[in-house]
Order: structure tokens, then C-alpha cells, then sequence
């Protein structure tokens, strides 16, 4: 682990998924926590050595891999917990995400796992898009909905924290399908992000942007949601159990899925592009025969 200045306030924990430090002096406020308490742990330890004390934690979304550290840091420092209102819910109540993925029953274990769920925190202060006054530092929070119904990303000085609004190049190439919870406010959040004023982007699970280095990412990710978009309409001509869509476009990315978790992010991503096929008017859903269909208008029922 490495901690990378910025700027004279501004830095960055090399951790699997990066975590911001917003310091003044002695003390500290973190953008993101880390997947759990051995992360967070080792984190505290590191930043003990460097000489901080941790005093806040802005979560940007409730994902695990970004908020799972926070409740044992809370516990430790008593720093205080930022998030925006609904994905502050689901840290607070982490059990939550399983239940969504399991369409709203009683998860599977395999949905159980620290991955899909972090430890519960309790979330001190619900912020909203504008200036947040967190000590030791004032920064601007922005709102970068799409992979999550809530994301935030996080301006301080010259470097902007932009969470899971954007994933760089070997990302896409390795996951092929990035999960996204919404697909039209992650598209206006990629927008978004190219009227942000800053001299420095870090994507959480990218490295270090110039400005200038912004568009060519933005438009790479732009095309990978086209491209989910276009294969999965080229499999609507005619109607089929969304479990069967799932397996075809998985099948088109040459995609093979052993982890019941793991398919259950793809089928929620692509679930979440149907929803915006339908606000295009592109696609129709039906029950048909007890059988739970999606197609192209117009809704064919015969092959």
C-alpha cells in the first residue's frame, strides 16, 4: 500500500480499490472505506505509520468493495460516516442488496457473502449533490447515478473521486458487461463527468487521469453500454424468457459463469437494460403460458 499526493491535501491509497485521503494537518477524511475490516484494518495501520488520524469517511455508493471498511473504522476512530440518502439505507442495512438480487425473497446463501453485502454502519450525515463542509477539508459532492441508484462522486482541490462512473479500458475488456443498476443515469453521468472542472480524475478501480485523458475513456465506455444495448436487442426478434436472454448474451461475450453471485450481476445488469430499452418504447414484456417474455415491438409470439 502506497499513498500517492495530488496535491498538498489531496491524495490516494494504492488499495485494490482506491480509496481518497482528504488531509490537513494530522487528520484525515477517506473517500471510500475498502471491502471489509481487514481492508480497513490495514488501512488505519498504514495511515497511523504516515502520521493521520481518520476523522471521516465519505462512502460513494453502497457497494461492498467500497464501504465495507467503514463500519470498522467508525469503530476505531469514531470518524464520522457520509452518504447520500438511499445508498446510506443500504449501508446501514447491507442485507438489503441480497434481497434485491434475489428479486425481493429471502436470499440464497451464495448471495450471503461480503462481496454482495458489507458490515452494517451506521451513516452520521446524509449529504446531497453541492458543498460539503467535512472537516478538516470543504469539498463538492456530485451526482454520478448509474452503476448504483445513488453514486456520488467527491471534487477536492484539483482531483475528482469519480467512484464506478467510469472504468478503464482493461476493465471493460475483462468483464465485458459492467454492471450498472441504471442504464440512462449512467450514460448522463458520463456526460456529466466531461463538465466536471478539474485537473485530475480517479476512477475507483482505474489509475490516476490527466483531463485530457477523460474523453477517450468516456467514449470507450459510452460504446461497451451501445454494444450490450445492440446484442441484446439483435436476440429480441422474437419472445424469450429472460433467463434464456441472459444465457445468449453471456454466450455472445464469449462469457462462461460458474458463481451463482457472479450471474446474478450479469442478469441484474441486463435486466437493468431492458428497463431502458422499455423507456425507448423498444421492447414489450408479457406473461404468456405462465412464462414471464421479453421481445421487440412489435411482441411476436410465434417463430
Amino acid at each position: 500500500m502506497e499513498l500517492k499526493m495530488v496535491s498538498e491535501h489531496v491524495g490516494f491509497l494504492t488499495t485494490r480499490v482506491k480509496v481518497g485521503v482528504l488531509a490537513d494537518g494530522d487528520r484525515c477524511i477517506l473517500v471510500d472505506s475498502g471491502l471489509d475490516s481487514g481492508t480497513a484494518k490495514k488501512i488505519l495501520s498504514f495511515l497511523g505509520r504516515e502520521g493521520y488520524s481518520v476523522v471521516g469517511v465519505i462512502n460513494t455508493h453502497s457497494h461492498a468493495d467500497h464501504c465495507g471498511g467503514s463500519s470498522y473504522i467508525k469503530g476505531r476512530t469514531g470518524a464520522k460516516v457520509y452518504a447520500s440518502a438511499l445508498e446510506a439505507a443500504i449501508i446501514e442495512n447491507p442485507s438489503l442488496e441480497p434481497i434485491y438480487f434475489a428479486g425481493g425473497a429471502n436470499p440464497p446463501q451464495e448471495l450471503r457473502n461480503k462481496f454482495m453485502m458489507g458490515e452494517a454502519c451506521k451513516v452520521d450525515q446524509i449529504i446531497e449533490e453541492g458543498k460539503l463542509e467535512a472537516y478538516p477539508l470543504q469539498v463538492d459532492v456530485i451526482s454520478l447515478p448509474g452503476h448504483s441508484p445513488q453514486q456520488i462522486g467527491v471534487l477536492a482541490e484539483n482531483t475528482f473521486f469519480c467512484a464506478d462512473s467510469v472504468f478503464p479500458s482493461e476493465v471493460l475488456e475483462k468483464h465485458r458487461i459492467i454492471f450498472l443498476h441504471n442504464v440512462h443515469d449512467a450514460l448522463e453521468s458520463l456526460k456529466r463527468l466531461t463538465t466536471v472542472d478539474c485537473e485530475y480524475l480517479l476512477p475507483s478501480h482505474g489509475e490516476l487521469l490527466k483531463r485530457d485523458e477523460l474523453e477517450k475513456l468516456v467514449n470507450l465506455n459510452r460504446e461497451s453500454i451501445e454494444m450490450v444495448e445492440k446484442t441484446i436487442l439483435e436476440n429480441l426478434d422474437y419472445p424469450l424468457e429472460v433467463c434464456e436472454l441472459v444465457a445468449r448474451v453471456l454466450n455472445h461475450y464469449n462469457l462462461s459463469i460458474e458463481s451463482y453471485s457472479d450471474y446474478h450481476l450479469f442478469s441484474s445488469t441486463i435486466k437493468a437494460y431492458l428497463s431502458y430499452l422499455q423507456e425507448k418504447d423498444l421492447i414489450e414484456f408479457k406473461v404468456k403460458n405462465n412464462r414471464s417474455l421479453v421481445s421487440k415491438k412489435p411482441f411476436l409470439l410465434e417463430q
